[in-house]
């Protein structure tokens, strides 16, 4: 039943069932569904796919698309893999940069942001057009899907998540918001090497030293942490990401947060504070989609508990998160030494 809860087995299942119901009086209707899932996952596929073919005749490196179901790679070499994640389900695309030069980047990224609501409104269009002439009617409702999703990303809102517009308009105002926007590129552009975060540039490190810790800094305290847990040790590593714990966690941000309410909780094993209240409030602002961090924290909570079966069990399943890209992504060589570091706290007590 594991496999169903996940977006491959959904998708699957789902599709089983509409082709059985292809023999009822329902056939009509389910068809219509299935075709309209479809039209809506290829029009957000559209979205990404701008974003990639932009970013990479911008000089980035593609890193991965996800749409649904599936997930491209390209982190040792490009490749077709499932995507585990309903966080992703709705898509996204990741490129870097390859240059060190802040000006570039700003010109890069700002093609590269522009891509997705581009290449929707040529879909919208081409739907529209064609569906207005060959009177298909899916091809009307494939425009509108691409329609509303180019107004849906180019608007300059600030949720949860930035939408396009929004990007846009920061890398437009210039000052020092999009220096610091273009240095967290950077960051990111580290992590997402293979090196292994002992070998990490010092003049990332320091760069991110300067930054403000905000949630919109966040990434600062994740390159921070990680390199200072290889070097120095968890309780240095913690005490730098102090001021990112301060920060009060709202609807907005709790995704964004997320590692850093992970790091809250194991501040608590390590300082041997097993409080379960505390503990399971904090899980509640956790989310499956950081699949470490979340089977970590549940491996926690079991161990509070005192079942040490499910807590080593968790903690086998975070492991294999971790060697599924470890050589694709060098930070993740620090959440392997930092999951060894629990399992050596919550071991000991479950």
């Amino acid at each position: 039943m594991r496999i169903i809860a996940k977006p491959l087995g959904a998708t699957a299942a789902v599709a089983i069932v509409i082709f059985l119901l292809n023999f009822t009086n329902y056939a009509t209707i389910v068809n219509f569904i299935g075709l309209t899932f479809l039209l809506i996952l290829l029009a957000l596929f559209i979205h990404e796919l701008g974003h990639v073919i932009s970013g990479i005749c911008s000089g980035y490196r593609f890193n991965y698309l996800t749409i649904g179901p599936i997930s491209i790679d390209n982190s040792n070499r490009l490749r077709m893999k499932r995507n585990d994640s309903w966080f992703l389900f709705g898509g996204v695309a990741s490129c870097s940069p390859l240059s060190s030069d802040l000006s570039s980047i700003a010109k890069q990224h700002k093609r590269f942001v522009a891509g997705g609501p581009v290449f929707s409104i040529m879909a919208a269009m081409i739907g529209l057009i064609v569906g207005m002439y060959t009177v298909k009617e899916w091809m009307t409702h494939f425009g509108i899907f691409n329609a509303l999703i180019f107004l849906a990303t180019i608007l300059p809102y600030r949720g949860a998540i930035k939408s396009d517009g929004r990007v846009l308009l920061e890398l437009t105002k210039g000052g020092k918001q999009t220096e610091e926007f273009l240095i967290s590129l950077l960051l990111i552009k580290e992590m997402n090497s293979p090196a292994h975060p002992a070998e990490w540039s010092e003049a990332y490190i320091q760069q991110a030293r300067t930054l403000k810790p905000t949630a919109d800094n966040v990434m600062v305290g994740y390159i921070l942490f990680y390199f200072a847990l290889i070097k120095e040790g968890y309780e240095h590593a913690s005490a730098l990401l102090e001021p990112f714990k301060q920060l009060p966690v709202t609807k907005q941000n709790r995704y964004t947060l997320h590692f850093i309410t992970h790091i809250r909780q194991i501040d608590l094993i390590v300082e041997g504070k097993y409080d379960e209240p505390r503990l399971s409030e904090l899980h509640q602002l956790l989310n499956p989609f950081e699949p470490i961090g979340y089977k970590r924290s549940e491996a926690i909570l079991a161990a509070v508990k005192g079942d040490r079966q499910i807590a080593k069990l968790k903690l086998t399943e975070a492991f294999k998160e971790i060697d599924k890209t470890k050589n694709s992504f060098g930070f993740l060589y620090a959440e392997e030494k930092l999951t060894h570091i629990l399992k050596n706290k919550i071991l000991e007590t479950a």
